[in-house]
């Protein structure tokens, strides 16, 4: 036992407390035990007293007790085990059933001596009444799901049946017992679109609030239709996926037979020689047959509602609208004489005549009409075919108009699903670019002066930074990167970047740079211009292998609809163009020359990123980007961009950032919060290396508790793009919490409404160690800015 023991005294406080208080000197022995502790185990304290924890539980040196009790001592850091993580102690209640429970690990000294105590807590009965409410909330579920009237059928991924509702035995014929563990290909016809949809995996892809039209097919083998829905979820690592198929049999058939009925009647229609059209009871007109249309020489959809009234002759058309009013008003007989227009202008007399179609109960629910004629004129045939020829014409201008509308359309949806899915892959892998950079950075601090280390470190270190450029790119495309806007004067920029741009291009190529000194700033990212301009000009090297000119010009344009892309909205812009003469592009390349990874290079010489993330920064920043090229004529890359204020540019700093080490002066303790564990891994082990003390929470909710009990913490590192509360919406909660507890957000994402500033300083993945230094010592002197340095936020690890 310790010689130090003296400096402790245990009273009865320690016996008094609801919870097991254990205390170890620095050669493991046990100098407290209290009376909770005593009774769960069944240990008494004279039996301990002297003794190693593990010489009273030879099982916990195979668990993470041991590790964390000597990074107490070592450290002095403060940890928690919990039961669902964990193997812990082998405590029983007075009943002889087991207690669930957690353990806090945390230091404590006394005069000279420093000391570990374990604080193990009850959760039994927390776990439990957990454990009912689920129960309860799934029998709930169960008995809303049982009385519905759609058949619901659970599948895993491979479409074998794990559940099924009452309804669904119902509708197929079939017990439950009967289709548990059968493939769903039991309750379809052969060949069916269902089968077929889990084959191709399209439900991943599905919306959930479509359905899908399906035949199935009963016990007793007739075949029934059905709308079906779907819905992918998990539950304990599993996939599972439900299915609500509603019964559309009876409607089906109804449907085909009204559409027997309407197609003996269009047929009918359209075999009388007479000119037919009907309307609805409020006398708007609803169909012409293809009499009436060959007549008027225009499609039927020219005369709906009240336009047929356009055919009858003027001297004619006030008595006809009168005759028409009064029978939709009487019910009565509708029967007129007018003159009609005929395709090629001319008028011949008809007789209209219309008959109300009346349900039952004597309502009317439609008109009958036909169109007689009754002169024995004939006009020159020539004529009509003319006038039918200048309307096909109208039909194919129109039809083609129709046919470019729906083509961008259908290109704009595809950028934008393509977006979506290149700005998720960038998250993710952004998170692990984080990892990769900041291992190596600390496998760099501790290995020697190898020179063959050390060139292996920085080409890993080079290779993950080019990793890192190349998920801004697609964030760029993808218009999710973090910008940093601001006022930037780019006579400045141009110029500071001419001579980078020089070297890039090479002396074969010349650069005329054309901004006129009067020209606004733009409000933009001034490094994703830099990388938007480089782009550029590579783009117009590669173009010109035998040399050529490179012209940059700015000017300010001002919100005409003449001058502006139909994409902006009239306002103020700066029009920046980047012009080469180099081999210039052919119809279908421009079409597709902003698409992600499309690229007219070699292998190897291009990632077919670059116009795509010109594209994304000047959509995200609020402008627009188009290219105007041809085969030998050069290509003319124009960006639109919002203008600045000239007084918001901001000056350039006159100092610069202190290293790591110099910022990691003052020792912090850090509550580090990322659901993913590599990422949280990584980020401790650079604070960690840095000095700073960390305790990682794996949730939102987990950093809560801790923020809400006693122990202490300088500020609070967390990621944004979590699942349940994400870091935005924590780190609101932390401030009506702790209000004067710094924050730093890490987010690879531009989701953080940047109008909201809750004064906490945001950290772009992937970072360094610096980054992340500079980010700590950016929140902590910006707490000590407001007088607010000496306050620290406690909380009891939970």
């Amino acid at each position: 036992m310790s010689s130090d023991m003296s400096e402790f005294e245990f009273g009865s406080v320690f016996d008094a407390v609801d919870v097991g208080i254990v205390v170890l000197d620095r050669q493991g022995c046990i100098v407290g035990w209290n009376d909770w502790i005593a009774r769960v185990t069944g240990h008494s304290k004279a039996a301990v007293i002297g003794k190693t924890l593990y010489d009273v539980f030879p099982k916990l040196q195979d668990t993470r007790l041991p590790t964390v009790i000597d990074d107490s001592f070592q450290f002095g850091s403060s940890s928690i085990l919990t039961h669902s993580l964990n193997a812990l102690l082998p405590l029983l209640s007075e009943g002889g059933q087991e207690l669930l429970h957690n353990i806090v690990v945390r230091p404590i000294s006394s005069g000279r001596s420093n000391h570990c105590l374990l604080q193990i807590s009850d959760v039994t009965v927390s776990v439990t009444r957990e454990r009912v409410l689920r129960e309860r909330q799934n029998a709930r579920y169960h008995a809303i799901v049982d009385s519905a009237p759609d058949a619901i059928i659970t599948t895993s991924p491979d479409r074998t049946i794990q559940w099924v509702n009452g309804a669904a035995e119902r509708v197929f014929g079939y017990a439950a017992s009967e289709l548990l563990g059968q493939t769903l290909d039991i309750l379809l016809e052969q060949g069916d679109s269902l089968a077929r949809a889990f084959a191709a995996d399209a439900i991943e892809v599905k919306d959930s609030a479509s359905s899908l039209p399906v035949i199935g097919r009963r016990k007793q083998g007739q075949s029934a239709y059905f709308d079906v829905s779907f819905a992918r979820w998990r539950a304990d690592e599993r996939v599972f996926v439900t299915t609500i198929w509603r019964d559309v049999t009876e409607r089906m058939a109804a449907e085909v037979a009204l559409r027997e009925i309407e197609g003996r009647q269009r047929a009918l229609l359209e075999a009388l020689p007479q000119l037919v059209w009907t309307s609805g009871p409020d006398g708007a007109c609803d169909y012409f047959n293809p009499q009436w249309q060959a007549y008027t020489g225009a499609p039927g959809e020219h005369h709906l509602g009240s336009g047929w009234l356009g055919v009858i002759h003027e001297a004619d058309r006030d008595g006809l609208e009168a005759a028409w009013k009064s029978s939709l008003a009487s019910g009565s007989v509708f029967d007129v004489e007018a003159r009609l227009r005929r395709a090629d202008a001319s008028y011949r007399w008809f007789k209209m005549r219309s008959v109300p179609v009346r349900e039952r109960e004597g309502t009317i629910t439609k008109w009958f009409g036909t169109a007689t004629d009754i002169t024995d004129l004939v006009e020159a045939r020539e004529t009509l075919r003319s006038s039918n020829e200048e309307l096909e014409a109208r039909v194919v201008e129109r039809t083609r108009e129709r046919e470019m509308v729906l083509a961008q359309l259908h290109e704009s949806q595809k950028m934008e699903t393509v977006g979506q899915l290149t700005g998720g892959v960038a998250h993710d892998f952004n998170n692990l670019l984080a990892v990769i950079l900041g291992s190596l950075t600390l496998l760099k601090k501790g290995l020697g002066d190898d020179p063959r280390t050390s060139r292996l470190l920085e080409s890993a270190m080079q290779g993950a930074e080019r990793g890192a450029t190349l998920t801004k790119r697609l964030l760029a495309f993808a218009r999710r990167q973090e910008l940093k806007a601001e006022a930037v004067e780019v006579q400045k920029l141009i110029a500071d970047m001419l001579d980078f741009l020089r070297q890039s291009v090479g002396p074969a190529i010349s650069i005329v740079v054309d901004i006129l000194p009067d020209v606004h700033p733009v409000r933009i990212d001034a490094n994703q211009l830099e990388l938007a301009l480089m782009n550029l000009a590579v783009n117009a090297r590669d173009a010109m292998p035998d040399g050529g000119s490179l012209t940059i010009t700015c000017r300010d344009e001002t919100g005409a609809p003449n001058v502006l892309p139909k994409t902006l909205p009239r306002g103020d812009y700066v029009r920046m163009s980047v012009a080469d003469t180099g081999e210039g592009m052919s119809e279908g390349t421009l079409a597709r020359a902003m698409e992600p990874f499309f690229t007219t290079k070699g292998i190897g010489k291009g990632t077919g990123l670059g116009l795509s993330m010109v594209h994304g920064l000047t959509a995200q920043s609020g402008g627009a980007m188009h290219i105007s090229s041809h085969p030998g004529k050069g290509t003319i890359v124009t960006l639109w961009l919002p203008r600045a204020r000239r007084e918001d540019v901001r000056q350039a700093p006159t100092n610069q950032m202190p290293p790591a080490a110099e910022i990691a002066r003052r020792k912090v303790r850090v509550l580090l919060v990322d659901d993913d564990a590599l990422v949280s891994m990584g980020a401790a082990s650079m604070l960690t290396d840095l000095g700073h003390s960390v305790l990682e929470a794996s949730s939102a909710a987990h950093a809560i508790r801790l923020i809400e009990s006693d122990a202490q913490f300088d500020v609070v590192v967390t990621d944004y793009a979590m699942p349940g509360m994400n870091g935005f919406d924590l780190a609101t909660r932390i401030r009506q919490i702790r209000s004067n507890l710094p924050i730093v957000l890490a987010t690879g994402y531009a989701e953080l409404p940047l109008q909201v500033d809750l004064g906490f300083p945001r950290l772009a993945k992937p970072y360094t160690q610096e980054e992340l230094a500079q980010a700590l010592e950016a929140a902590l002197n910006t707490e000590r800015s407001e007088g607010l340095a000496g306050v620290r936020s406690k909380a009891i690890l939970g």
